[in-house]
């Protein structure tokens, strides 16, 4: 007695379908990166406003940065060399020697994004349900096509 032949309908579709989506310049691709600027940027303005106002350098420099599949809030950079000693602490020699008590969990930056993390979790969910749903699949119905 032969085997039972089974063929999945669409099957090549699909895959097609999922080469596109998912593709470099694809539109989850595309959605990711805009649903993750969407939802870094709440975290980067409640981070910017705790931040103590010295010169205002610091918060100035908080910034939402793209990335393939979503997006990251940054401080600090070369010229700010202090971002760190301001977010958790410890001992620094430059510009000058000071000491503060070091908070491993850190006080602006990583505590937002803990309590801003389920509502950012929330928008990036629902921009990529969206992009999903928003696709044009080639089999949208139960009619058999290739």
């Amino acid at each position: 007695m032969a085997e039972p032949v089974v063929a999945v309908v669409g099957l090549k579709a699909l895959l097609r379908d999922v080469a596109k989506l998912t593709s470099d310049s694809g539109p989850l691709n595309k959605a990711c990166a805009a649903a993750g600027r969407q939802a870094a940027t709440p975290i980067a303005a409640a981070t910017k406003s705790a931040l103590p106002q010295v010169s205002g350098r610091l918060a100035g420099d908080v910034r939402v940065n793209a990335t393939k599949s979503g997006a990251s809030v940054r401080m600090g950079r070369s010229s700010l060399r202090y971002a760190g000693w301001v977010e958790f602490g410890g001992h620094r020699h430059a510009p000058h020697e000071s000491e503060r008590a070091y908070d491993s969990r850190g006080r602006y930056l990583f505590p937002n994004a803990i309590q801003l993390g389920a509502s950012s979790a929330r928008l990036y969910s629902d921009a990529l349900t969206k992009a999903f749903n928003d696709f044009n699949w080639s089999n949208q119905d139960s009619t058999p096509s290739d």
